[in-house]
């Protein structure tokens, strides 16, 4: 079912019961009363678009395109994937410790299998966020300062990106197949419960890198690029249309200089000034000294003066 910006929020979270974490990521409150998707867009400056990608991808729905995001909407996802991570480092592999820590008191040498795997897990989920919260959010956020790192880009996120819910196959895998314990108290099935939603919420959390953060960074070092580029030729053309005498004559005249101060100061004729002066202006199409200044702060001719 595709959701609009009509829809009332509850009626949505009535149908699944994961879109709590999902708002909860978000950091919008549960409490929601009768407001419908626009209402909780405009409150808590969401895009629409987005808010209903990521529904959509909690609910299963496909992805067909990706819609028009901007650079805050890739705030919006920073904030929701490192809400995930301390959610997933602080909330449930804890939890999943403690369903094994009740499972080892009972059953030493099932525990103490359980407990290295989820040791080895931790410690694998762990570098992952980090590496994500220390170079890959950081590049991100310089993107969106207009800065582009020339020794890093999504391509080496992509290579180094992981699915970090297929270690969890192997640890159903045993509890389902191999590990036979007393289970009076029914801790296996907890256990399986808390680690079949703990797989299917990072699942949807690798889709989300994968089909939204992910284009969406490739967009922005795209036009980045580009931007670069074409202020690279820009400034490489300004600066083959002035010779080095009409960019000395240009700067003196800036100061203040009248053509004569200027043919005195480069020991030139006043006649010789003023032809460069023509050609200046012929070259640059700018022929009052207001403009000039504009055109030689905006090539790096002069720099701007601060009080």
């Amino acid at each position: 079912m595709l959701y609009s910006v009509n829809q009332k929020i509850a009626e949505i979270i009535a149908d699944d019961y994961q879109l709590v974490l999902m708002f909860e990521h978000l950091g919008i409150p549960l409490v929601v009363k009768e407001k419908t998707i626009g209402d909780i867009c405009d409150k808590n400056q969401i895009h629409c678009s987005l808010l209903l990608t990521l529904i959509n991808i909690y609910r299963n729905e496909p992805i067909d395109k990706l819609p028009e995001l901007d650079g805050q909407d890739l705030h919006t996802l920073l904030n929701f994937l490192a809400n995930s991570h301390r959610y997933y480092l602080e909330e449930r592999i804890p939890a999943i410790r403690s369903l094994i820590n009740q499972i080892g008191r009972s059953n030493p040498e099932a525990g103490t299998l359980l407990t290295n795997f989820i040791d080895t897990y931790t410690l694998e989920i762990s570098e992952h966020f980090d590496y994500e919260n220390s170079k890959v959010f950081p590049y991100i956020r310089s993107l969106l300062e207009g800065k582009i790192d020339r020794n890093y880009s999504v391509d080496r996120y992509k290579h180094l990106h992981s699915d970090i819910d297929e270690s969890l196959a192997d640890i159903k895998k045993l509890l389902i197949k191999y590990l036979d314990f007393k289970d009076e108290d029914n801790i296996r099935r907890e256990l399986l419960h808390y680690i079949f939603d703990f797989q299917n919420d990072l699942r949807i959390h690798t889709l989300i890198e994968n089909n939204i953060l992910i284009p969406l960074i490739e967009r922005y070092e795209d036009r980045l690029r580009e931007r670069s580029q074409y202020n690279v030729e820009v400034q490489s053309n300004n600066a083959k249309q002035l010779s080095e005498r009409e960019i000395d004559v240009l700067r003196l005249l800036l100061e203040g200089l009248s053509n004569k101060e200027v043919a005195d100061r480069l020991c030139l004729s006043t006649h010789t000034v003023i032809s460069h002066r023509k050609n200046i202006s012929s070259k640059t199409g700018i022929k009052s000294l207001a403009g000039l200044t504009i055109y030689a702060i905006s090539n790096g001719i002069i720099k701007v003066k601060h009080p």
